[in-house]
């Protein structure tokens, strides 16, 4: 065991003194036993800062089914809402425009099924408008767009769909969704919930332990503790799509909650049955569960040699996680790739490699 974890330690090493991320941390959790590597730095500008296991990282996508998932997980738990409720009941019929999407239904929306458009540059309407309309208008953007497809008759990832997906979770709960999904984390994961949050630079959380990422074109300032994804800043900051922040150790600990409740151990309104409805969906067109990815046949982040029924998602910063419910295995890596810029694209190869060595080292 010493000697897969040193193979791993020095994959990470390399990505560093190769360039593909400044840092790294990387968190495996198997059924008997935990591990954490940290790896490089935090930042490299304006100056160079260590990284440890600490570091809040910005988690992009991972926010899809760490955050808007989960969300809805528990509002259908509650019988709230259904899997099978079309978008026209949560939004007054204005909003939709000319459109097919009134009667897409949330599974698909959550399948990346809908016929939403993969993405838009909204911040560019968005900044003409004052804060608290924009949520408004760009539900009405993204509900007015051309379907790219025929909703259901294929799969198009979409950041689209997780935006109004947020809406409905909000409109539902009857709470802000940022005020929503902490509170979530605070019931399952109470442990690390006060690491995995929305908005971490308004809420004291130590700036010196976030990984940056790019400088903001608005303000010329690096980008610490707010959010990447441009669409989401000047929302605010929180989206259905993007906006959480976490530490290697709370990501794996919230997996850790899914995969208790998968082993009939539930913590708070997790279920195994309630998994079951959102990880067993498979459609003839595509590989999505229901707010979580699958190991792609044609080839993916996962590699080789994680099974089907793995689940995992991608995060545009660099982060990413794959779990395997059958054997408890979980594999977290954490990264800051696109500081200083999102150009360096690099991890696209790195994270084969790295879920692969994992795989072949604590079996699959």
């Amino acid at each position: 065991m010493a000697g897969d974890l040193f193979r791993i330690w020095a994959l990470l090493r390399e990505g560093v003194e190769r360039g593909v991320f400044p840092g790294a941390v990387a968190s495996i959790r198997t059924s008997e036993r935990s591990y954490i590597l940290a790896v490089g730095f935090r930042a490299l500008y304006p100056e160079r800062e260590d990284n440890d296991e600490t570091t809040l990282y910005d988690l992009a996508s991972l926010t899809k089914p760490l955050a808007t998932t989960l969300a809805l997980m528990k509002l259908v738990s509650q019988g709230r809402l259904s899997l099978e409720d079309p978008l026209e009941r949560f939004f007054p019929e204005e909003v939709f425009g000319v459109s097919l999407y009134r009667k897409v239904t949330l599974r698909k929306v959550l399948s990346h099924a809908a016929g939403f458009p993969a993405w838009r540059p909204y911040f560019k309407e968005l900044q003409r408008w004052p804060l608290g309309r924009r949520r408004e208008v760009l539900l009405r953007l993204i509900l007015s767009e051309p379907p790219a497809y025929t909703p259901g008759e294929k799969e198009l990832y979409s950041d689209l769909g997780f935006f109004v997906l947020g809406e409905v979770v909000t409109r539902v709960a009857g709470l802000p969704f940022e005020e929503y999904v902490e509170g979530l984390f605070r019931e399952i994961v109470p442990e690390v919930s006060r690491e995995l949050l929305f908005r971490p630079s308004l809420k004291g959380f130590p700036r010196e332990r976030i990984a940056p990422t790019e400088i903001c074109p608005f303000t010329s300032r690096w980008l610490r503790g707010e959010v990447h994804d441009e669409n989401t800043r000047i929302l605010g900051g929180v989206s259905g799509t993007a906006g959480l922040f976490g530490t290697a150790r709370a990501v794996t600990r919230l997996l850790e909650g899914l995969l208790e409740a998968w082993q009939d151990r539930g913590r708070a309104f997790l279920t195994r049955d309630l998994l079951r409805l959102f990880w067993s969906s498979r459609r003839f067109c595509g590989t999505w569960a229901l707010g979580f990815d699958r190991p792609s046949p044609r080839g993916s982040s996962a590699g080789p040699f994680f099974p089907s029924t793995a689940l995992g998602h991608l995060g545009y910063t660099g982060c990413a996680f794959w779990l395997v419910p059958e054997t408890g295995l979980v594999a977290v890596l954490l990264t800051n790739r696109v500081h200083p810029s999102r150009e360096n694209r690099k991890v696209r190869a790195f994270r084969p490699r790295f879920f692969s060595e994992v795989a072949v080292a604590f079996g699959s």
